[in-house]
């Protein structure tokens, strides 16, 4: 089970609500720097949210400041250090240290402190020196340790326990950053430095065609960064330089849009992008760098977008996540796929559980495609995140099939054929296989929508403790793990080349009706552990009786005024539609070239059915 540490969303049970629902009122800064002073921290200038304890205790917030970032102001002084809290707090004293758990170097001490921010004069200023230090405070209270702006995992350090030595790191909840900044004299000097902070996620693409990067970028500064030189080096080629007119304020962030050449042969290339000058001069912090992948593909894939729901028979809200998912099901059967991974029940699977507790903030809650940016409540966000996934290109197809190992149905033969749209010798991409149940019954469900005002799927008619509940969706297990199994892609594929892996499990003793589940293939990238894309098949069948059929690797893409379908079975159907669901054309044909010279461009989703099923595409014209 999830560590039970409940630096939880303030009221996130109570008010059961989206997560910009969650977020209450802002507390504004009423604080004003000192003309020369310097803010460093990671945070927005309001506070959004309250993490803490469900119980008044004592518990500590800190900040890193690496090593990289003190060396610019080496000989400088913190002068000051703003906290912004959520909530009233006693006993309140603000430090700095080299390390969490250690002496503090500075320390002093506040006393109560009302929500909002709070900004501290050291009687003792710390001199900088090129190490990483912590700063943070320790308080009393509940939900006071105020968060907010995007995360950075520099900024969510919080303690447990009134002993002060027992930190974690909660960057992976995404609640934001730590309302902590560290305030610096920089004694008249001058100081370049800047960093690219973060690399936002880019297209798919296909070859010859240019394409955008954007990044995000930090000013450590003691001026505004008037100008930026930013290298992009593609694989090992060489780099490429330009420089970009910004305007970003000292200790501010900046988004940079960077125009690339368009690339001619199909893989996966690293971009590797840092800044060489800030305002023409040399930038300080011109050996740090950040990289993303781009992916540059020949083909257009089926696509089905996962959401992973995490649930529990104990959480009365969680109905609200039963009615998401379903509503999503029936809306986007082909496209779309749901598992119920349960928490804290009889139909917990422990690894499954404890793995997706990274992307759980409450209950219910719920992420697509393991994308942080795309953590959402699985009713009221289920969908866009949906849409947002089904724009993106996927980067192979892949086709489950899947049949019981006998007669007595004790195991499940699975087998998955993926083909990539590149060529390469270095994939780092994995399977894991999800079983799932449906119609599973014989566990009481809370139901916090009993007597409710508000419709939420027939819930509110339902008592508060539903007995004959019925869950759809439930993951029985993952197989072998839910990061994928080692070895189940190569490192080296072809284009469009079709890559077999067969697995085989047993199944669990849990199940209650073998007739009625179903498997789940993830292609992950086990860099970022994010879902690629995914298939899943109805459990039916013998194998040693019915031959696992081959999997049909279908492409489409559209070419001069022509949608070209590319598959060794016959097409029985072709419906093509706009990204709003108007459907555009339909025909039933055996024929794999079809006119869409009368469409207009843009992006449409086309369903190709063959005697393998149904596959949908995203192309666009």
């Amino acid at each position: 089970m999830k560590k039970q540490l409940l630096f939880i969303w303030i009221c996130l049970l109570v008010i059961g609500n989206v997560r910009a629902q969650v977020i209450v009122t802002p507390l504004e800064s009423d604080i004003q720097l000192r003309a020369g002073e310097l803010s460093f921290g990671y945070c927005g200038e309001t506070v959004e949210i309250g993490i803490g304890g469900s119980s008044t205790a004592s518990f500590g917030s800190a900040i890193r400041i690496p090593a990289a970032i003190t060396g610019l102001y080496a000989g400088k002084k913190i002068t000051k250090i703003r906290i912004g809290l959520r909530d009233d707090v006693t006993n309140v004293s603000v430090w700095i240290r080299n390390s969490l758990a250690g002496s503090n170097l500075v320390s002093q001490t506040v006393g109560s402190v009302s929500a909002g921010w709070k900004e501290v004069t050291l009687s003792s200023p710390f001199t900088l020196t090129a190490s990483d230090i912590y700063v943070g405070y320790t308080a009393t209270g509940k939900y006071f340790s105020g968060f907010s702006g995007t995360t950075n995992y520099d900024a969510c350090w919080l303690s447990d326990d009134n002993s002060d030595t027992k930190w974690y790191n909660y960057a992976n909840q995404d609640w934001g950053s730590l309302c902590i900044q560290a305030l610096i004299d920089p004694q008249g000097a001058t100081v370049f430095g800047a960093e690219v902070e973060s690399i936002n996620r880019p297209p798919v693409i296909a070859p010859n065609t240019n394409f955008t990067l954007q990044c995000n970028i930090k000013n450590y500064s003691t001026v505004a960064a008037t100008s930026v030189k930013i290298s992009c080096q593609l694989n090992s080629q060489l780099p490429v330089e330009q420089t970009f007119s910004t305007n970003i304020a000292s200790m501010n962030v900046a988004t940079i849009d960077i125009p690339m050449t368009a690339i001619a042969e199909t893989g996966l290339y690293q971009a590797t992008l840092k800044v060489l000058e800030v305002n023409g001069q040399a930038n300080s912090l011109a050996n740090k760098s950040l990289s993303t992948e781009v992916k540059v593909i020949s083909q257009t894939f089926p696509r089905k977008v996962v959401m992973e729901e995490g649930t529990g028979t104990w959480c009365g809200w969680c109905p609200r996540g039963t009615v998401g998912m379903a509503m999503m099901k029936n809306k986007y059967p082909d496209t779309y796929i749901g598992i119920a991974v349960h928490n804290g029940d009889q139909m917990t699977i422990t690894a499954y559980d404890n793995y997706m507790g990274r992307f759980f903030d409450g209950y219910p809650s719920a992420v697509v495609n393991r994308v942080a940016g795309l953590k959402v409540d699985p009713y009221y966000g289920a969908e866009e995140a949906y849409l947002s996934e089904m724009a993106q290109q996927p980067i192979a197809g892949i086709k489950l099939t899947a049949a019981f190992t006998d007669a007595s149905r004790t195991g499940i033969a699975l087998k998955t054929v993926t083909t990539f749209g590149f060529s390469t010798n270095s994939t780092n991409y994995r399977l894991a296989y999800v079983l799932l149940e449906n119609g599973v019954t014989g566990y009481t469900q809370e139901n916090y929508y009993a007597g409710s005002s508000n419709a939420m799927g027939g819930y509110e008619s339902r008592p508060a403790s539903i007995t004959n509940m019925v869950f759809d969706d439930v993951a029985r297990g993952i197989y072998s793990d839910p990061t994928g199994i080692s070895g189940s892609i190569p490192a080296a594929v072809t284009e469009m080349k079709p890559n077999e892996h067969n697995y085989t499990i047993t199944l669990p003793a849990s199940i209650k009706d073998k007739n009625k589940l179903e498997a789940v293939v993830l292609l992950i990238n086990a860099t970022t552990e994010e879902i690629e894309n995914a298939d899943k098949i109805v459990v039916s069948g013998i194998v040693d009786n019915i031959p696992i059929p081959e999997a049909d690797a279908v492409a489409v893409t559209i070419h001069d005024g022509q949608l070209l379908i590319r598959t060794d079975s016959p097409v029985q159907r072709v419906d093509i539609y706009n990204i709003t669901g108007q459907l555009m054309i339909s025909q039933k044909t055996g024929d794999k070239v079809i006119s869409v010279a009368q469409l207009n461009d843009g992006v449409y989703l086309v369903k190709v059915a063959t005697s393998q099923g149904v596959q949908t595409f995203k192309v666009v014209k």
